[in-house]
């Protein structure tokens, strides 16, 4: 994976490069709305590997996708596990459940919990609890020779997650920001860094 935030360009100028890339990136599939739960350790561990740039670090959350609030039928368990620029992740299904604007931690505990889980899965979530929410708007691109592919986030909204009484309603918004990512097998290495190479945004990660 190769990250790039970019700060600097709108989101039609971004659009613009990546469908006018060389590489003739086409739209996969719809764009669609992300939503996510991180979790975490108390002390903030995958946080403060990821900000302090660590080669080796971890992501856990819970994913699903459309209406941040309402009943979550489709929601994912995902740990990312990442060396350098090369990620692997484990998914599995969550039970449904009831996301809303006051969803406190112990909710989310119980609702994890009460989901069938492999034991790795069951031991990272023992160890975590809630500390942020966002959501963005997600459009899915795909180079012509089918190596790379391209996501565009905008619409960017966060939450910071408190254990006990939340309030979902007044999101920290950063409209100024797109987050553009490659994503790619390590066999394609070459091809990847000839798509970064072609962008004229500095990559962040």
């Amino acid at each position: 994976e190769r990250k790039f935030a970019i700060a600097g360009a709108s989101l039609a100028e971004v659009e613009h490069h990546v469908r006018h890339h060389p590489a003739l990136f086409f739209a996969e599939y719809a764009p669609r709305s992300v939503n996510n739960i991180y979790l975490d350790s108390p002390a903030l561990r995958n946080y403060q590997q990821n900000m302090d740039g660590h080669t080796q670090r971890a992501k856990l959350r819970a994913r699903w996708y459309g209406q941040l609030f309402g009943d979550v039928s489709q929601a994912v368990l995902e740990h990312k596990c990442k060396l350098g620029h090369v990620g692997t992740k484990q998914s599995a299904r969550l039970a449904p459940f009831e996301f809303g604007p006051h969803t406190c931690a112990p909710e989310v505990r119980r609702w994890l919990e009460a989901s069938s889980l492999p034991e790795n899965l069951v031991h990272e979530i023992r160890q975590a609890e809630p500390t942020l929410v966002n959501h963005y708007r997600r459009q899915y691109f795909r180079s012509a020779d089918r190596q790379v592919r391209l996501t565009i986030d905008s619409d960017l909204g966060f939450f910071r997650f408190l254990r006990h009484t939340n309030s979902f309603l007044g999101p920290v918004a950063v409209p100024a920001l797109v987050v553009l990512e490659l994503k790619y097998p390590d066999a394609a290495s070459a091809e990847a860094a000839a798509v970064a190479n072609d962008l004229p945004f500095r990559m962040t990660r």
